[in-house]
């Protein structure tokens, strides 16, 4: 893997991490990160108006509705637990879900370092799910099981539309689409959204940047490579988020990030 595209990846890394730790932080995390997607989304309206998704719009809607679930269940995570504990178990409940599923519905006979994977990020997981029961974060578990679950259905999803259509204009509409679905069901007050616009703005900058430092690695090494350096982010979540909250915590997020790559890569 060419240094460049490792250098990317580490930065996108600590971009992720370090817009979830923004959105930990902010007062209100179900709506920050709403402002934050319908931020993004109006920054890529040209480039909707100038090429809608047309060719895969049930599918955009479809997937519009999963970034809806992802959106609000992240920030109720976030709003209920530590970061220490839901970003690393929403990171690697998609990986590990991938995994099983086609293991078990595809009949793929997983290699020697995928079923490894498997049972180091299963691991994780049950450490992490341990160390939240002590915290008596069990809400935030579940709210972190189904942000993944519900990032397995959008990727899945976008995986599909992605050749059919323009990437920015889709990506748009998914973004405008989800968070606007958030904000008619919760209905939130003017001045509610307010004292979050500046903690969205960030972070859609966070997340935005991370995205875009991802595609430029895309250019220079293998997807599975950049995909499997990527789960890194979830050790640096943990270590930036500084919550002292023993070493479970750390070793529980470095068998998550480590099982996920033996997983993806």
């Amino acid at each position: 893997m060419p240094t460049s595209a490792v250098l990317l990846v580490l930065a996108s890394a600590l971009l992720h991490a370090g817009w979830n730790r923004l959105l930990h932080q902010s007062d209100d995390p179900p709506i920050a990160i709403v402002v934050s997607y319908l931020g993004s989304g109006l920054v890529l309206l040209p480039a909707l108006i100038l090429d809608p998704p047309v060719e895969v719009i049930g599918w955009a809607a479809l997937s519009g509705v999963a970034h809806a679930v992802y959106l609000n269940m992240l920030g109720f995570g976030y709003q209920e637990g530590s970061l220490s504990v839901v970003y690393p178990i929403a990171r690697g409940t998609a990986p590990l879900l991938i995994g099983l599923g086609g293991w078990a519905l595809l009949n793929e006979t997983p290699s020697i370092a995928t079923a490894a994977g498997l049972v180091v990020l299963t691991g994780g997981l049950l450490l992490l799910a341990g160390l939240a029961n002590r915290l008596q974060e069990r809400r935030a578990v579940m709210f972190a099981v189904a942000t993944g679950l519900a990032t397995v259905g959008y990727s899945l999803i976008d995986a599909h539309s992605v050749d059919q259509t323009g990437a920015l204009g889709y990506l748009a509409a998914l973004m405008l689409l989800g968070g606007s679905l958030v904000l008619a069901v919760r209905r939130p007050t003017l001045a509610r959204i307010r004292s979050v616009a500046r903690d969205g703005v960030l972070i859609g900058l966070g997340q935005g940047g991370s995205y875009a430092l991802i595609l430029l690695a895309f250019e220079r090494a293998q997807a599975g490579q950049v995909a499997g350096l990527r789960q890194i982010s979830v050790v640096v979540g943990t270590l930036v988020a500084r919550e002292a909250l023993g070493p479970r915590a750390f070793w529980g997020s470095a068998a998550v990030a480590t099982g996920a790559v033996l997983v993806i890569w």
